[in-house]
């Protein structure tokens, strides 16, 4: 037909197979460069200059006159147990002092210092205090020319030494001895555990009070500030979050996920070349960290940069397939390294029974019955015809080594067919078999790829989950649904609702629950935030449930601690006493905090265990002495066990902290009027 283009015959086959051509183009240099480290880490430190970690050391004047004081008050002490040591027993309270005899004591003291070199020694402690005030009190670093310049400032350093020394006296003489301060009763990891235990409790002023406490005993601790600035991002207090990430990163300039929660609040605050600085900046400190790539590609998404994020993801896929790789090659060592171990057993073994069997018989034994079904060979001067012993050694010789030939070749092709269990080895290809028509051995087949056990953007929202970053969490959950390795998983259910359970819409994550149970029914962490669910509606009796069957699966949940405080106060609710004292005695076993104990001490109280009770809230008194529910019910130990004293003092600080429990109170005031005291109105 006229007008029609004219058919390629050629490459028509290719389009009717659908074939295609893949070109990979490798550049010598990049495009767009990237930025180095170098002008990363300036940019990063224009930000947020980075902290000394350790002050100036200042030699002023102020400085050196400290020295001499405390050197002088160290001297002093010094001389004062020498002073114990030789004239302590000759003291007595009723004898009165002469003059003579305080004279005596003066002159034996210095002879003893004199004579034992001790007077030499202060005189040397001291000698380094006095030069640096001449040096940086008086400026005095040359000789004197003229003596009586010398003379008049010697008079001059002698009357302000001997001031000072007066000053280092005083304050060593009016300081009575004092009992040293004692060390905490709880460390850092203590602290945060007491936080996050408030924190899933909806007591944030608590859980401010346990982040600040930690801050207070190490400012340089950039965890610290981390800690309490993901606190912070949590309840939506973006100003004082983007301070503590600030300390965070200054104190530590490569402080990964500080940066990467500076990146995520800058852009929330939609400063977005700064975001863009600290992400960069966190891929530069790990380049193989998969969560740095990954947050980077969130937010080149979050800014419409597709390039860049498909750059990202690109580098963090390739991450998360070399460590897939790395761990598939290291499983399959350590399989290999217990087959060469067992194999090595067997052989053992095997040589053992061979040895025994051969001094078996070696000795007298009974000569075996043949059996009748197979013909045994005959011994010499029988039908066959003679054969000398030689030719019959020689034999049984080389019958001996074709057998074990055949064992070591049967072996070898076990072994190989144990360490390359996707090879297929044909009979023909095997060694010493005629094969005229094949020349090479069958090459095994290439092993299967490994595949992750998640996505890059799980990875990303389980640290995401954990920091409170609820944005960036939203925007990795959509990005996991659409992954050819993720999708609508149980992970990511369990994932969608843990984050709605943080915006606090129970609704959206029951029914993601009930999702995730469809894929996996026995999951511990599904089953416990369904508990959570229920409890926080205030279902209790499903929630109960949900709690119970998640201590009792095998495996654990990723956060117990919770679910042993809410199903044992869910049995002091129902009154099984009892059983709220197994789970709160489970918790403190765990991780012992003073709600753990104060729930035992409870327990015990209502079961009528006077003395446990009062055990467990002492115990809760010394990790938080500061809770009015602790102290109330010591009071109510105390007036139970006639304790008046004690029962008015925990009365007084329960009331004082506060107390808002009405129901507490009227029954502590109840027991009060029964006993007769306890309360200092009465």
């Amino acid at each position: 037909m006229e007008g029609q283009a004219p058919v390629n015959v050629e490459g028509q086959q290719y389009v009717e197979a659908k074939s295609y051509v893949m070109l990979e183009i490798c550049l010598a240099h990049p495009l767009i460069p990237k930025r180095p480290a170098e002008e990363l880490a300036r940019r990063v430190a224009e930000y947020i200059p980075p902290r000394p970690l350790f002050p100036k050391r200042t030699d002023g004047a102020v400085r050196s006159v400290e020295d001499f004081q405390n050197q002088v008050a160290s001297v002093a002490n010094l001389i004062l147990d020498e002073f114990r040591d030789q004239f302590g027993d000759d003291f007595k309270p009723d004898d009165t002092e002469t003059s003579e005899a305080m004279e005596s004591r003066r002159q034996k003291l210095i002879y003893e210092l004199n004579s034992s070199g001790k007077y030499f020694a202060f005189k040397e402690q001291l000698k380094h205090a006095v030069v640096k005030i001449v040096r940086e009190k008086y400026l005095r670093t040359s000789t004197f020319e003229d003596r009586q310049e010398l003379q008049t400032f010697l008079s001059e350093l002698y009357v302000y030494l001997i001031d000072q020394m007066h000053v280092a006296l005083g304050k060593v003489l009016a300081l009575e001895d004092q009992p040293p301060i004692p060390e905490p009763l709880t460390d850092s990891a203590q602290l945060k555990h007491f936080a996050r235990e408030a924190e899933v409790n909806d007591n944030y002023e608590l859980a401010t009070k346990y982040y600040q406490e930690r801050i207070a005993r190490n400012k340089n601790d950039p965890s610290h500030w981390f800690d309490y600035g993901t606190f912070c991002l949590y309840i939506n207090d973006i100003t004082k979050a983007e301070e503590c990430f600030k300390e965070c990163i200054a104190i530590d300039q490569k402080h990964l996920h500080g940066l990467l929660l500076y990146g995520v609040v800058c852009t929330l605050q939609q400063r977005h070349e700064a975001a863009e600085t600290f992400f960069e900046a966190a891929t530069c400190v790990d380049p193989k960290s998969i969560l740095a790539w990954t947050m980077l590609g969130l937010f080149y998404d979050a800014v419409n940069n597709e390039i860049g994020a498909e750059m990202a993801y690109l580098e963090a896929n390739k991450l998360n397939q070399s460590k897939a790789v790395a761990i598939a090659r290291a499983s399959r060592e350590d399989e290999q390294a217990k087959e060469r171990e067992a194999r090595g057993q067997e052989a053992e073994e095997k040589g053992e029974a061979d040895g025994s069997h051969a001094g078996d018989q070696g000795g007298l034994a009974p000569p075996q019955q043949p059996h009748p079904d197979i013909k045994q060979p005959s011994p010499p001067g029988s039908d066959k015809p003679p054969t000398s012993a030689r030719s019959g050694g020689q034999r049984s010789m080389s019958d001996r080594r074709q057998s074990a030939t055949r064992r070591s070749a049967s072996r070898i092709k076990s072994d190989s067919s144990m360490s390359r269990p996707g090879s297929h080895h044909k009979v023909g290809s095997q060694r010493g078999s005629p094969q005229p028509h094949e020349e090479t051995e069958e090459q095994p087949p290439r092993e299967p790829t490994p595949v992750p056990a998640c996505s890059i953007y799980m990875h990303a929202i389980e640290w995401l989950l954990e920091v409170k970053a609820i944005p960036f969490t939203e925007r990795a959950l959509a990005h996991e649904l659409l992954s050819p390795v993720g999708g609508p998983t149980s992970m990511y259910h369990i994932a969608f609702a843990r984050l709605k359970l943080q915006k606090k819409e129970t609704t959206d994550a029951e029914e993601s629950l009930n999702e995730a149970l469809q894929f996996d029914y026995q999951n511990p962490d599904a089953w416990a935030l369904m508990g959570h669910v229920k409890y926080m509606i205030g279902d209790t009796e499903n929630a109960k449930d949900c709690y119970e069957r998640t201590i009792s699966f095998l495996h654990d949940a990723s956060e117990m601690h919770s679910i042993y405080l809410r199903l044992a106060s869910i049995y002091l609710q129902d009154q099984r006493f009892q059983d709220a004292k197994n789970v709160f005695l489970m918790a403190c076993k765990k991780s012992a905090s003073c709600v753990s104990w104060l729930g035992v001490g409870i327990a015990c109280y209502r079961l009528n265990e006077l003395g446990e009770a009062e055990d467990a809230l002492s115990e809760a008194n010394i990790l938080n002495n500061a809770d009015p529910e602790v102290w109330a019910y010591l009071s109510l130990v105390c007036l139970k066990t006639g304790r008046q004293l004690e029962a008015e003092q925990a009365y007084k600080y329960a009331i004082k902290l506060n107390l808002q429990d009405t129901d507490l109170l009227n029954e502590i005031q109840s027991v009060q009027q029964q006993v007769g005291f306890g309360n200092p109105e009465f």
